[in-house]
């Protein structure tokens, strides 16, 4: 029986005496009523306005109409069988010989000759009609609901069960289901992350609701002929359905009911980067398919599309959305279900979290299958370190890969094929050279006849081949005479009679047997010549077994033509093969003195191969750019749909950082400098979602590598050097980027590195630095004046006016760049300021250091002083880095408002330290330490947004380590709403509450009653309302995980009312922030503080002054809408031009008006009456609804004045 998790109750408990024994026994009598009103309120907080999707009915008229027909049938049998009783003589009430009397003979004629029969025949048309639509519709959804793998035709046979992917299909259900607001829905992911499995879930959870999902295969659409989806969709459901119907008639009608009066049919298509993928069609393939979707959008057609990132993505008439990848919980929990009794939950806990295994759905179906034969849990047993930061992800995965082979091999996987042993390791190896070939080529189909190409790469895999297979055949002989060598006795009479004791054993496999028996493992799908890779990772990996071929003899100086030019025609699986490749045991260093160790070793040369091809891609970048209109090319001259060069070369250092790790003697410092040298020319001229996702990925990979490396180097008894110098290039990194997400990846990377990374960083740490550019320069050069010629009469000439206009010209835009140069310095300097204040919290709780002068602690303290005004006048410490001029007096240079802008970037910091949970070792000095900085910053604030921030940080601060501890009724923890209290209520207690710091309170003591922060909590608003999110644990569930809200959550997570308050944080922050320079932002910090109460009147009563969708040509001056008794002065909201934090997604904007909707039953069900916020509910809900209609047309570029039609229903 499989293992399980399961939620545990929190037993509740009387905490410490009080009092006498008549407190005692009120305490104790009154426990049990409590448990059951603490339980009852937890599970009503945590289920309360969980979303649901809508089902999907058939017309009104078509129901009414079916349903009248029924009575009138059953009332025709009925009046039938009265008949049929008086014949008989058993005559009842309303027989037809009481109904037709004497009088009424010719009216029942009538109606009985005539009428009755049209009846008869009318009715039993329509209600056959709708049992064959009936019929043909349940066999649809049927499939859908108990086999949607294989109604989906790109889900390989390896896809299994889904989780974690509710949240975003019930998000994308709910738009899909109210064809007032219905928007094709693209969702974006790499390579491996789930897209697939994202469309199996979709399609199982829509059948489920009365939809007929439709599984299309883009690879199909090729040729000339225009992208049509619903003529796609219609081939389909023709393949689908054939079986079940009579002739391609009844097709058309069923398909013509369910498409345009149901209006049930949705449409999921698969694989957008592969349509028109012949090369002759590329020039053209993103204008058809924009067409297309386009198309789609008007014709009022569900649409969900899944595709990799690449060109026509971009402005598309489609909602997008980011795939992001599984939580570990999830990933947890489903792994957990396959286990025996013996299982360690803690350990499988290690060794999801360790292998990442979240990021693809592969990685869980290969995890779980090995799970279920107790192979998984030996892959962490079976050696090496407990700590966590030692593991490499990376090697986890290729021995999960690798253990998977051998139980494949071996039968304990797919035991129901009738091959032996031999057979099917020689079907793994053809397999492993096919997919080695595809790889060159960035390819998953593989032609067979490629095995005997005369390219250099596919010789070198087709000889390799021939290597395993002669190992894979055995003579008898040959083992018979070293048997009878050894034995003793006669020899057997027969023996030297046997007949061909000669020949030569083994598998009898070709490739296009191997492509059979690899199609039924699951390897591949066999097509004609060719298979086809569907799942990448087990592509790269298959063919990373054949590599250590194409690197014999290979050196980085030599530069291997076969090697560089897969790596410059190669993709992202190419990568993951390298990688994997590196941690095998051919592609290690080897040292010593045998003949393995002198040659050249792979790993240096993967990682110079790597380095010199990105530098070659910058280089190609560069030079593509000067010529005006050109986009990268590949070799034969056409458009690169794998991404730009720029984007391409962020992937190939990242894999050179992975590789680079598990070298003997790392070289982290030099490469990581050469990316810090180019990160200006990998960030030019490329879609900035695109660039912003490829530089989380290195951000996360370099962070990881570095604290490996750092660790492992820490754990040295040779190695004394309390610093390491990496994480100083990845801080130098962070003040080139202009990113905040990527900032904030940085930051949390390095904070993790305890003290090494302080001591990197030790002198950049001391004290904040004055943002503002004070040096001022002159353009005193005299103006020469223009020649005099040209004058006739009083009338200048044409060419001496054109020459003027451009000298005006030239002259306006050297000045805007003089300004803009200054913004730029200025906010590049406070994002230093704000990285540091970012970075302390979280070196303070990842360093084990005591407070002394340059320890982080000493720092931090006095960055608070600088944020609260205490560090002032010359009193103040420098900090190490002190040169006698007050720290604070350095900060207050930018303006008054300074101080509470460095409080706010604190009070961040404060939250990223909070969301971590204490470790198997937890510093709780440290804890206490910024609990009681940030209480401390907290009770001399004024500014809301820093309130609000600091609440969150000591929410999670409050929480228990073990979230079944027992909950006391009394004493510490047993008041969450006092407790709230108290932290706002310090400083001044007569202050008036910002009402959104009011309702983060509320929602705070939530977090506290049920433990459950993701619930009511987020750390980061930009980036938690740009992700959907994925499903979290349970709520009594106990994990090693070390964060209390993780990066998969996201906004579908958060409670209806948590999720209206993020949205109106980030207006507010939005509309405060804008795109002004750090010292006009402080100015108007300073106004707002001093008023910490009020909000603005555009967010409190009338949204519609804000006019979210105004064009670039129509920007306006802050405080230009504002009401006259309004003095914020922050509407309207800033126009799309200006570079913002963030800009909502239309699928948040599409939620939040979907939670303003009349009829909502599951809110009502949670005592959910009030639609709007608290804070909110002097707006009108028409107005709402309307604003958030216009955030979405906002989100999708729509023409402003195309906005006057917006729905407010």
């Amino acid at each position: 029986m499989g293992y399980a998790l399961h939620q545990r109750k929190v037993k509740i408990v009387t905490g410490p005496a009080e009092g006498g024994p008549l407190r005692e026994l009120w305490a104790h009598g009154r426990r049990p009523f409590v448990a059951v009103f603490w339980h009852l309120r937890t599970r009503w907080l945590i289920h309360r306005g969980v979303t649901h999707a809508r089902r999907w009915w058939n017309p009104p008229g078509t129901t009414v109409l079916v349903v009248v027909v029924v009575l009138l049938s059953l009332a025709l049998v009925v009046f039938t069988f009265n008949g049929l009783m008086a014949v008989v003589g058993q005559e009842w009430a309303y027989s037809p010989d009481e109904v037709c009397q004497s009088k009424k003979d010719a009216a029942c004629d009538a109606v009985t000759g005539v009428m009755l029969p049209v009846f008869v025949v009318a009715a039993s048309t329509l209600l056959f009609l709708s049992w064959r639509l009936w019929h043909v519709r349940r066999y649809c959804t049927y499939q859908a609901r108990h086999e949607p793998s294989r109604l989906v035709e790109t889900a390989g046979s390896l896809m299994d069960e889904v989780v974690g992917r509710d949240q975003l299909c019930n998000a994308i259900m709910k738009n899909l289901g109210d064809k007032k607001v219905r928007r094709p829905h693209v969702v974006v992911g790499g390579v491996g992350v789930g897209k697939t499995a994202l469309l199996v879930r979709l399609a199982q959870k829509l059948a489920a609701v009365g939809a007929v999902p439709i599984p299309i295969r883009l690879r199909d659409a090729q040729g000339d002929e225009p992208l049509d989806f619903d003529e796609m969709a219609l081939a389909r459901f023709r393949d689908i359905v054939r079986s079940r119907v009579r002739s391609d008639g009844e097709i058309d009608r069923i398909w013509r009911w369910l498409r345009q009066r149901a209006d049930r049919i949705v449409v999921l298509a698969d694989g957008l980067e592969e349509a028109f993928g012949q090369d002759d069609m590329r020039g053209r393939r993103d204008n058809l398919i924009r067409d297309a979707i386009r198309r789609a959008g008007q014709e009022g057609l569900p649409l969900v599309i899944a595709s990799r990132p690449h060109e026509p993505l971009r402005a598309m008439q489609a909602a997008v959305s980011e795939l992001e990848p599984l939580s570990n919980e999830a990933a947890l929990c489903y792994i957990a279900r396959s286990g025996s009794w013996r299982s360690d939950q803690t350990l499988l806990d290690r060794i999801v979290e360790t292998a990442n295994m979240a990021e693809s759905p592969i990685y869980l179906k290969i995890a779980k299958d090995l799970h279920s034969k107790d192979l998984l849990e030996p892959l962490w047993t079976g050696g090496g370190s407990p700590d966590l930061q030692l593991h490499d992800s990376w090697t986890l995965r290729a021995e999960l890969m690798e253990t998977w082979i051998h139980a494949l091999v071996d039968g304990d996987v797919h035991p129901e094929l009738p091959i032996d042993h031999d057979t099917r390791l020689a079907v793994v190896e053809y397999i492993s050279a096919l997919a080695c070939i595809g790889l060159a080529s960035d390819s998953a189909d593989v032609e067979l006849g490629e095995l005997t190409s005369d390219e250099p790469w596919n010789k070198r895999a087709a000889r390799k081949l021939d290597d395993r297979m002669a190992d894979l055949r055995w003579s008898p002989k040959e083992y018979g005479h070293k048997r009878g060598a050894c034995g003793q006795g006669k020899e057997h009479p027969c023996r030297g009679t046997q007949d061909g004791a000669g020949r030569w054993l083994g598998p009898r496999v070709d490739a296009r047997i191997a492509a059979t028996w690899g199609t039924r493992m699951g390897l591949v799908h066999e097509n004609g010549d060719k298979v086809r890779f569907q799942h990448s990772i087990v592509q790269a990996y298959l063919g990373s077994r054949f590599l250590d071929r194409m690197f014999e003899n290979a050196t980085a100086d030599s530069r291997p033509d076969h090697i560089t030019r897969a790596l410059r025609r190669g993709g992202r699986e190419l990568l993951i093969a390298l990688t994997l490749y590196s941690r095998s045991r051919h592609g290690k260093c080897t040292c010593g003195g045998s003949a393995e160790s002198k040659r050249p070793c792979p790993v240096n040369t993967m990682c110079g191969l790597l380095r010199k091809q990105a530098e070659n891609l910058l280089t190609y970048a560069e030079c593509a750019q000067k010529v005006a209109g050109q986009l990268p090319a590949t070799g034969n001259g056409e458009p690169d749909e794998r991404g730009g060069p720029r984007l391409r070369a962020l992937e190939i250092y990242g894999a050179a950082v992975e590789i680079d790790s598990v070298r003997t003697a790392p070289r982290q410092y030099e490469l990581i400098s050469e990316i810090s040298k180019d990160w200006h020319r990998l960030g030019q001229n490329e879609d900035p979602a695109r660039l912003r996702e490829a530089k989380l990925a290195l951000v996360k990979q370099c962070g990881t590598a570095v604290r490996r490396v750092a660790a492992a180097q820490s754990h040295n008894s040779g190695y004394d050097h309390p610093a390491y110098a990496p994480y100083g290039v990845l801080f130098e990194i962070g003040r080139k980027e202009t990113d905040r997400r990527v900032r904030e990846a940085l930051v949390k990377e390095i904070g993790a590195g305890g003290e090494p990374a302080y001591q990197a960083l030790c002198d950049r740490l001391s004290a904040a630095c004055a943002s503002l550019v004070t040096r001022r320069e002159c353009d005193s050069q005299a103006m020469e004046p223009l020649e005099p010629t040209g004058f006739f009469l009083g009338e200048a000439d044409t060419d001496d006016l054109r020459s003027q206009r451009d000298l005006k010209e030239e002259r306006e835009r050297r000045d805007r760049r003089y300004a803009e140069e200054e913004a730029l310095a200025e906010k590049g300097n406070w994002a230093c300021n704000t990285m540091r204040a970012w970075l302390l919290p979280l070196l303070v709780d990842s360093s084990m250091m005591s407070r002394h002068l340059a320890s982080p602690r000493d720092d931090l303290d006095n960055w608070v002083r600088m944020a609260t005004g205490e560090a002032g006048g010359t009193g103040g410490t420098g900090g190490t880095g002190g040169t006698g001029e007050s720290t604070g007096a350095r900060i207050r240079q930018d303006g008054p408002g300074a101080p509470i802008g460095l409080g706010s970037a604190l009070a961040q910091g404060f939250k990223y330290a909070a969301n971590r949970r204490p470790g198997s070792r937890p510093n709780q000095k440290a804890r206490e330490f910024l609990v009681k900085q940030a209480q401390e910053l907290l009770n001399q604030s004024t500014f809301w947004y820093t309130r609000l921030t600091l609440l969150h940080a000591l929410t999670l601060w409050s929480l228990p380590d073990d979230v079944n501890a027992a909950q006391p009724i009394r004493g510490h923890g047993a008041d969450p709403r006092g407790q709230v209290r108290e932290w706002l209520s310090q400083g001044d207690g007569n202050r008036a509450e910002h009402p959104l710091v009011e309702s983060a309170a509320k929602l705070a003591v939530r977090a506290l009653q049920t433990r459950r922060p993701e619930r009511f909590l987020w750390i980061d608003e930009a980036a938690l309302v740009s992700c959907i999110g994925t499903e979290v644990g349970l709520p009594g569930e106990q994990r090693a995980h070390n964060l209390w809200i993780p990066p998969s959550t996201g906004w579908s997570t958060l409670d209806p009312t948590a999720q209206q308050l993020l949205a109106d944080v980030l207006l507010l922050l939005v509309l405060g922030e804008r795109s002004y320079r750090p010292k006009d932002t402080f100015r108007r910090m300073e106004l707002r503080s001093r008023e910490p109460a009020q909000m603005p009147s555009c967010l409190r009563k009338d949204r519609t002054r804000l006019n979210p969708v105004r064009g670039a040509e129509r920007a306006a001056q802050p405080g230009s809408s504002c009401t006259d008794e309004c003095r914020m002065k922050m509407c309207p909201y800033p126009a799309k031009v200006e570079s913002l934090r963030m800009e909502f997604s239309e699928v948040f904007c599409l939620h939040q008006r979907d939670l303003l909707r009349k009829w909502q039953p599951w809110a009502w069900a949670s005592f959910r009456f009030r639609r709007e916020a608290p804070w909110q509910r002097k707006v009108p809900v028409a107005g709402m609804r309307r604003f958030w209609d216009q955030m979405s047309d906002r989100a999708r570029d729509i023409d402003p004045d195309d906005t006057g039609s917006t729905r407010t229903d």
